[in-house]
């Protein structure tokens, strides 16, 4: 689903630099996003750029409210297509439901940036992003190796099912046999590791060598593939 062209029409010798947006609920998610992208499609590195706002809100907004939060994402793509071309557009919202729940809310979101003209591919994991670090272990672990182990808790299995995945990471980032004394003071995952584990899955070429199963990372994989960038 590339990105139709907007307002600004090209003119001879007009050779606007291409980028991929993402937009997402913080910051964390849409550097993430960017990450995973770039392990998807190495030649996109650089290419990809984020942006903090406008904040996608979709998933459970009123229906009265959709059409404003949409509009805010297709207003702020216009204003890049001023300097750039726009191939592709992300839009990531965690679904807080497990598989297939992520499936009415991707439909959600990509139907209202339609209705805005601005087409749009949902990135929205079940349960949470975090569901997603459990496909790669040993990335996890990369990230502070000298205190995690890694959660290999659901190697071969669905991840997408799991409930309360950002929980569920915490714990089992937890090495087994910690005294309780050590319990103190341990660094446990935040939110803002998310971004430094996606780099490691990049830096270690295992984005499309998941370990578990995800339906909606396959999604989100498929819509990248789709992205066509001049």
């Amino acid at each position: 689903m590339s990105l139709k062209k907007g307002k600004h029409q090209k003119g001879k010798g007009d050779k606007r630099p291409s980028i991929v947006l993402v937009f997402g609920e913080d910051e964390n998610d849409t550097k993430s996003i960017r990450e995973l992208i770039e392990g998807l499609r190495p030649e996109l590195v650089g290419q990809v750029q984020h942006r903090r706002q406008p904040l996608v809100l979709i998933k459970n907004a009123r229906p009265e409210d959709v059409p404003e939060r949409a509009q805010r994402i297709a207003d702020a793509v216009d204003i890049e297509r001023a300097t750039h071309d726009v191939a592709c557009v992300f839009a990531h919202e965690d679904c807080d439901e497990v598989e297939p729940k992520h499936l009415e809310v991707c439909a959600k979101i990509e139907t209202a940036l339609a209705k805005a003209g601005c087409p749009a591919h949902a990135v929205v994991p079940a349960w949470e992003l975090e569901a997603w670090w459990f496909m790669w272990p040993d990335a996890v672990q990369a990230v502070r190796p000298k205190s995690w182990r890694a959660p290999d808790d659901h190697l071969g299995k669905r991840v997408g099912l799991i409930k309360d995945a950002k929980e569920e990471l915490r714990k089992r980032v937890v090495p087994k046999d910690l005294k309780p004394e050590k319990r103190k003071g341990f660094p446990h995952y935040q939110e803002s590791d998310s971004p430094a584990i996606a780099r490691q899955v990049r830096e270690k070429n295992l984005a499309r060598r998941p370990g578990a199963k995800s339906d909606s990372y396959s999604r989100f994989v498929s819509s990248v593939d789709e992205c066509t960038v001049g």
